[in-house]
């Protein structure tokens, strides 16, 4: 079998743990958050959901982050105007926070990944002809013109930028809309 397969492989089963496990405690948080003791699976599933079509962005965006990050405004939007009126404010943004930390998860580990496979195929991370012959464009400045730093750049500034803009596009629409327990 090719290394790529083993790869694909890798990231299916790192995937699917991580969509599955993670969850668990974030629709545990939903189910205190709005109060439906009841509805576990159907949060469960939701984000299971929310999983696959973040594991659909990343390759569809072509590791540009592009439509990934681009979830953070729909997820945000999703989640404030969802939860505004029946929680508090700090409630729904700490939700925002892990459900955009969730939603990083597919590029977090497609980056490790593929630094792993690239010391098991015997070449350096930080060796910038062999990050070059991959595929990262002569342009990039260095740190991130070597593997370790194009993975490790990926992954912070999915994280940085799709958790705030989830956070502030929550936040937004969580501050125009009328208070719980108000009315």
């Amino acid at each position: 079998m090719d290394a790529d397969k083993y790869i694909v492989i890798a990231l299916i089963i790192v995937n699917l743990a991580a969509g599955f496990g993670c969850a668990i405690p974030i629709a545990r948080g939903l189910r205190k958050v709005t109060g439906q003791t009841e509805k576990f699976s159907r949060y469960f599933a939701m984000l299971v959901g929310i999983y696959f079509v973040e594991c659909v962005a990343f390759p569809a965006g072509m590791c540009t982050q592009v439509l990934t990050v681009a979830l953070g405004f729909v997820w945000g939007v999703i989640l404030g105007l969802w939860l505004r009126n029946i929680t508090p404010a700090k409630e729904v943004l700490k939700t925002a926070f892990f459900v955009s930390l969730y939603g990083c998860l597919p590029t977090c580990s497609f980056a490790v990944i593929l630094s792993c496979a690239w010391i098991i195929s015997g070449n350096s991370l930080l060796n910038v002809e062999q990050a070059y012959k991959f595929g990262i464009p002569q342009f990039v400045p260095w740190p991130f013109n070597t593997l370790l730093g194009f993975c490790v750049g990926l992954a912070t500034g999915t994280i940085l930028l799709k958790t705030a803009i989830t956070i502030g596009t929550a936040r937004t629409l969580v501050h125009r809309g009328p208070k719980p327990g108000v009315g």
